[in-house]
């Protein structure tokens, strides 16, 4: 029994290495969890009640026995739109209007699916292992390539896949301490349009850069659980930021015609194709979880997270084929997100849900990019789980969340090679996500 279940763990953990996933914290995934969704990520630090608050705190699996697996998929409907969409043409220090079209982009982050899995085994009575692979950090935008962003950004791929096992330990009735290691593998896509005229930048005269990726990384997890009375439990956890070196690839296309007049605007370019070399962090995460149960019915659950975003420091591409380095302002800063929320066992079978979260955006105005057009959120989350047997636990949860407005003002500096771009960006996305839990 113990190997099937290992087996059909592993399958499940594997099934997710596909997923593609959008709409995230500063590029943060959060949805790891349908409980977690339900609540706005209040449940997360200590609060889950099933094995994928493996992610949220290494610790917490040390409270199930057995051998467990969890699977989830996340359905993303977002809506975007930018408006008041102007920009000028690169190296034209701001005096050549650019024109494109559509005039209004809309839907540049599309509908997208996610997921995670996860699998833990106790080892001994207060010893447990676990396996987690999920994306915490994911973003995909796609702005089209006649669009007045097009010298700034088109397409932005970044996506951060873990592995993570885990080990779990119960010291006493009270505490519990635990640790990951985290192997992440890092695939970016950035790409832009280049002008091939200074003076009268043209769709029709463009050509493609893209610039692609993949590095993979080490990290680690720490965490402890501290329950001081049945109704009271605290949790704490730590995910270390990891460093990324990118030894990738640059690819410019485009017409013969086109081509040929590049060399106007890039006269130290040697080749259409060559490598690159970029790095790219993921931030540490400090979290901080809550839950106390008020009587037999309710429980209410708090969430504190800070992200170490600072590691997410200005983006330097060298190339090898001899065109001069570009610098990507970043410079974010750390932010933090809140989240409360409550639960409700309306019977034996079902717990209901709700929860909302307040997230501060990391980027400073001066950086805003169409890659990744932050600005504070909240988020607004229900469901419900359901005991369907003593082995089978369904959880489902819905999520609002709503950007204020993206304000992109984008101009001198690292931007003269790509001109200048303004723009209002509107965001807001309906999210679902479905799990289901079996233990063995």
């Amino acid at each position: 029994m113990v190997k099937k279940s290992i087996y059909i763990g592993v399958a499940l953990l594997l099934n997710v290495t596909a997923s593609k996933q959008a709409m995230a914290n500063g590029y943060e995934f959060l949805h790891q969890s349908a409980e977690g969704l339900a609540t706005a990520s209040a449940t997360n630090g200590t609060a889950g009640n099933d094995i994928s608050t493996l992610y949220s705190n290494p610790a917490s699996i040390a409270r199930f026995d057995g051998t467990r697996i969890s699977s989830s998929l996340v359905l993303d409907f977002p809506r975007s739109t930018m408006e008041q969409a102007s920009a000028t043409g690169p190296y034209s220090n701001g005096t050549v209007t650019v024109s494109g079209f559509p005039t209004k982009p809309t839907q540049f982050i599309d509908t997208a699916f996610g997921g995670g899995a996860y699998f833990t085994h106790q080892l001994k009575s207060d010893l447990v292992f676990g396996v987690a692979i999920n994306a915490p950090f994911a973003y995909t935008s796609d702005y089209g390539e006649t669009a007045v962003t097009r010298y700034t950004a088109t397409k932005t791929s970044l996506q951060a896949t873990n592995l993570s096992p885990s080990f779990a330990y119960q010291l006493n009735e009270q505490w519990a301490i635990g640790g990951s290691i985290n192997f992440q593998y890092y695939q970016a896509t950035l790409g832009t349009m280049v002008a091939t005229s200074v003076a009268n930048p043209q769709v029709s005269t463009d050509v493609k850069s893209n610039i692609e990726g993949a590095d993979l990384g080490y990290g680690y997890s720490i965490g402890f659980e501290y329950q001081p009375t049945p109704q009271t439990r605290f949790g704490a956890s730590y995910r270390s930021a990891i460093k990324h070196h990118f030894d990738g690839t640059i690819k410019i296309t485009g017409s013969a015609a086109n081509l040929a007049s590049l060399s106007a605007v890039a006269p130290t370019l040697t080749s259409y194709n060559g490598s690159t070399k970029f790095d790219i962090n993921t931030p540490f995460l400090l979290q901080l979880g809550l839950l106390h149960q008020l009587d037999d019915k309710v429980e209410i659950y708090a969430n504190a997270k800070l992200t170490g975003w600072h590691v997410f420091e200005d983006t330097h591409i060298t190339y090898s084929n001899g065109l001069p380095e570009t610098v990507v302002d970043n410079g974010w800063n750390n932010s933090w997100f809140a989240a409360l929320g409550m639960g409700y066992t309306y019977s034996d079978t079902i717990k209901l849900r709700m929860g909302a979260a307040y997230d501060w955006s990391p980027t400073p105005a001066d950086t805003v990019s169409p890659r990744a057009p932050n600005n504070d959120r909240m988020y607004i989350g229900t469901g419900f789980s359901y005991q369907y047997n003593k082995h089978i636990k369904l959880d489902f949860g819905y999520e609002y969340i709503k950007f204020k407005e993206v304000t992109i003002a984008l101009a001198g500096g690292n931007n003269v090679p790509r001109g200048t771009l303004d723009g209002k960006v509107n965001l807001y996305a309906n999210v679902f996500m479905g799990q289901i839990n079996y233990q063995f």
